[in-house]
């Protein structure tokens, strides 16, 4: 049953233009503060006269914006809690309101400061925390501390944001529903779907909540856009009742529509590189145009990133790792670690500080093992990576470069890798060179996933990168 079934047409009419009015007795009783406060100051002495007219105008406000908001509140779809104490604090400031009319103008305390002075601070402070949870209602309780820095969130007693999704620099690197569907739901959907204003009993804050759905159903449906309610919704035409978002709010695009119905089509996961899906080139023109990549040439060379903290780069340089810059327009870096310099096999874990600026590696003879793979795995620029001669590295070490969806060059040359790594080569799709000479891979093996590969140059001799 819908929210609004059991609620007349005209309060809900009514209710509606809450909003409208709700700034009115917030501005006039600002105003009256301010006026009686600097009515203190002998210039400004004349403004006292006028602030019973004022706080009187803003009590009235408030009395009619207070059953405009409850006729709103009729129609459901708002945390209760929240609800409730902002009914009641907006109560509870126009009962002040009324008190400091009265206050104002009643001969026995009118001229008595203190308690005018304290009436005006708690009206004050009252409107701060009926405006905030008002606002929660509306845009949802994260709308204000969302982008704080992290020194405010800690004072609000908030975690410290989580760290930002690295840009996209190569469409094969971007995640369907992370990258693309996540951040237009954000956009268009969360607003009206959150934890504190739940229209349809539909929470749009996690994929697991979206397939779950509301009172109408599941709002997703892996695979089926006729059964998916929020893609039905989002395609009716825009006079139509249900059509959202709702009027007043910017609708999906066209564009917009065809990436969500292409991850429904394509199961609707949590996650997913798009390397790992069949593009056409009309889906790849659309991707490209959303994350911003059109005339990137998709090559993470060409990526625009903030250069690496100088402090962060001179301690990596002491710990044996060699840095330079691409070129001396880029703010990409190389990074190599001369012959000998053995040092630096123990501080490997330390390159995830300039994991956004890391485009070429190579750590010849280092000694590294698979374990420090794992952490290599996560340099998700990288074009090029030498692990010569490091004697530790198996196929299991390999696995662990499936997100280096960038990389264009593989050296592996000396290492005890086989077979199976070819499993985790054949996805690293931008993959033009590999160097396999003197592993455990068979020449087989090596010719038929060659043969399988053609992009794939295949070198068997020793060769640097």
């Amino acid at each position: 049953m819908n929210e609004l079934d059991n609620v007349p047409d005209f309060v809900i009419f009514l209710g509606r233009f809450h909003p409208l009015l709700v700034h009115l007795p917030i501005g006039v009783l600002i105003i009256g503060i301010l006026m009686y406060f600097l009515a203190k100051k002998e210039k400004f002495q004349h403004l006292i006269k006028s602030v019973p007219f004022v706080l009187a105008l803003g009590a009235i406000s408030a009395v009619f914006t207070c059953v405009l908001g409850y006729l709103l509140s009729c129609q459901g779809g708002y945390d209760n809690d929240t609800l409730f104490n902002h009914k009641w604090l907006g109560i509870g400031v126009t009962v002040i309101s009324i008190l400091a009319y009265y206050s104002s103008v009643w001969v026995k305390t009118k001229k008595n400061n203190l308690v005018n002075s304290i009436i005006m601070v708690v009206i004050f402070i009252g409107l701060g925390f009926t405006g905030h949870l008002g606002g929660n209602l509306t845009h949802g309780s994260t709308y204000l501390t969302q982008y704080a820095p992290n020194p405010i969130r800690a004072v609000v007693g908030l975690p410290p944001k989580a760290e930002a999704r690295l840009a996209v620099t190569v469409l094969d690197s971007a995640d369907l529903y992370l990258d693309v569907v996540q951040p237009l739901i954000a956009n268009k959907c969360i607003s009206c779907h959150n934890t504190d204003k739940l229209k349809g009993n539909l929470l749009l804050t996690s994929h697991a909540n979206m397939l779950k759905g509301g009172e109408n159903g599941p709002s997703i449906v892996a695979g089926n856009l006729k059964e998916s309610e929020l893609f039905n919704r989002i395609t009716l035409p825009q006079h139509h009742k249900d059509f959202m978002p709702p009027e007043g709010k910017r609708p999906f695009s066209d564009e917009d529509v065809k990436l969500i119905e292409f991850w429904i089509l394509n199961g609707a996961k949590p996650n997913g590189l798009l390397a790992n899906l069949e593009l056409e080139d009309e889906q790849i023109e659309l991707f490209e145009n959303f994350l911003g990549l059109k005339g990137t040439k998709s090559n993470s060379l060409n990526a625009v990133v903030n250069p690496a903290d100088s402090t962060v780069i001179s301690a990596l340089r002491a710990k044996g790792f060699k840095i330079k810059t691409i070129s001396n327009t880029s703010n990409l870096l190389g990074v190599t670690v001369p012959y000998g310099e053995n040092k630096a096999a123990k501080h490997i874990k330390d390159l995830l500080s300039i994991k956004k600026q890391i485009v070429f590696l190579s750590l010849n003879s280092l000694n590294i093992k698979d374990e420090d793979l794992k952490t290599i795995g996560q340099l998700e620029l990288l074009t090029k990576l030498n692990l010569h001669s490091n004697f530790s590295i198996s196929s299991q070490g390999i696995s662990y470069l499936t997100k280096l969806q960038n990389l264009e060059s593989l050296n592996i040359y000396n290492t005890q890798v086989d077979n199976e790594a070819l499993k985790t080569i054949a996805n690293l799709k931008r993959l033009k060179r590999l160097y396999v000479w003197n592993t455990k891979m068979t020449q087989d093996k090596v010719e038929v996933f060659k043969n399988a590969n053609k992009r794939l140059i295949v070198s068997y001799g020793v060769s640097a990168l």
